[in-house]
């Protein structure tokens, strides 16, 4: 735990009660000042949006509601961070809202993208790093939980240059994610090739 966490304050808006649960124990250990809610109306006037610096919406969340909530919680907090989730997994969560606050830690050379064709993430480092890879992917959903399953890929200092880290065939070509910890910086991002229909 960090003192910059513990005056950090998240609010999760989402369907599933598991996923939430889960989540806010997990950034509630990291020292976030955490709360949730799967309920979407009258939120401004259930939480103090004044003292939230980050909000998630779940994928379950309609878009016009967002569009509202984002709105009105930016008329009162100009300076709120807002986070579309990737997915209801908690982890993956849990490493979006940590990439999020550590935004200025990012570094455009690191040139992170994945490559479809060979099912790999490719990373360049313009010095040695060190780098955790983990993957994130949904096993199955049954509305509104989902279940998931995650697999620590990489935990290493890398050499500086160029850098292809395989993604092993078990993990499967939808719903499923990567976050890359590069020293302090995060990234979250997709690495499905296939159409999840339950993300529509």
């Amino acid at each position: 735990m960090t003192t910059d966490n513990t005056r950090r304050s998240v609010l999760l808006i989402g369907k599933s009660q598991l996923v939430l649960d889960e989540s806010i124990a997990g950034l509630r250990e990291l020292g976030y000042r955490t709360e949730a809610t799967n309920e979407f109306d009258d939120i401004t006037g259930r939480f103090d949006v004044k003292a939230i610096d980050l909000v998630v919406f779940g994928g379950q969340v309609p878009a016009d509601r967002k569009a509202e909530l984002r709105e009105e919680f930016a008329a009162i907090n100009p300076g709120i961070i807002f986070v579309q989730g990737l997915a209801g997994i908690p982890g993956l969560i849990i490493n979006q809202v940590r990439g999020a606050f550590a935004a200025g830690q990012q570094d455009p050379t690191h040139a992170l993208t994945y490559a479809p064709d060979d099912r790999s993430i490719q990373l360049t480092l313009a010095d040695p790093a060190d780098v955790k890879v983990t993957l994130w992917w949904q096993t199955a959903f049954v509305a509104p939980d989902p279940k998931s399953d995650s697999l620590l890929l990489l935990d290493d200092m890398l050499a500086g240059g160029d850098h292809a880290i395989p993604v092993p065939d078990h993990v499967p070509p939808k719903a499923a994610f990567a976050s890359v910890e590069i020293d302090a910086a995060i990234y979250a991002f997709s690495i499905a090739t296939v159409q999840d229909p339950s993300r529509n």
